[in-house]
């Protein structure tokens, strides 16, 4: 996957993550709900300024590595993975909170409003949407 599609991805899983964020916080929900919600939308927060700063220090590195040598070209591909691998790692924590968000507003059944379910399933769909993106190379 390529960085702008990441980057694309995880802005639009910030912005179904403030939409569910202010679902939530209008309407009465259960707690459960509220929380997986809450730490969802941090957990996207995150990973957006994660890929921003990963993307800045790649930038500001590649310029600096032009007139130097090849070694320092393999620590930058180091540095580059463990990027993607932390990244990788931030969307599977996603994902799995997103599941107990869905299993908690599921379990909530009809005293959540459907505009709020519909609000988190939205949010849940695009992180499982994001993780086998990722999976898949």
């Amino acid at each position: 996957m390529q960085a702008d599609q990441l980057k694309q991805s995880i802005q639009r899983i910030e912005e179904c993550a403030d939409e569910a964020k202010r679902q939530v916080q209008q309407g009465s929900v259960p707690d459960d709900v509220r929380q997986n919600v809450l730490s969802l939308h941090d957990q996207a927060k995150q990973a957006q300024q994660q890929i921003e700063s990963s993307q800045q220090q790649q930038g500001g590195q590649g310029q600096r590595q032009s007139g130097q040598q090849q070694g320092q070209g393999q620590q930058l591909q180091g540095q580059q993975d463990q990027g993607q691998d932390q990244l990788r790692q931030a969307v599977m924590q996603m994902e799995q909170c997103g599941d107990r968000a869905m299993q908690a507003c599921r379990k909530a059944g009809s005293s959540i409003d459907p505009q709020t379910q519909q609000s988190i399933q939205r949010l849940h769909d695009e992180v499982s949407s994001l993780k086998k993106q990722i999976q898949m190379g």
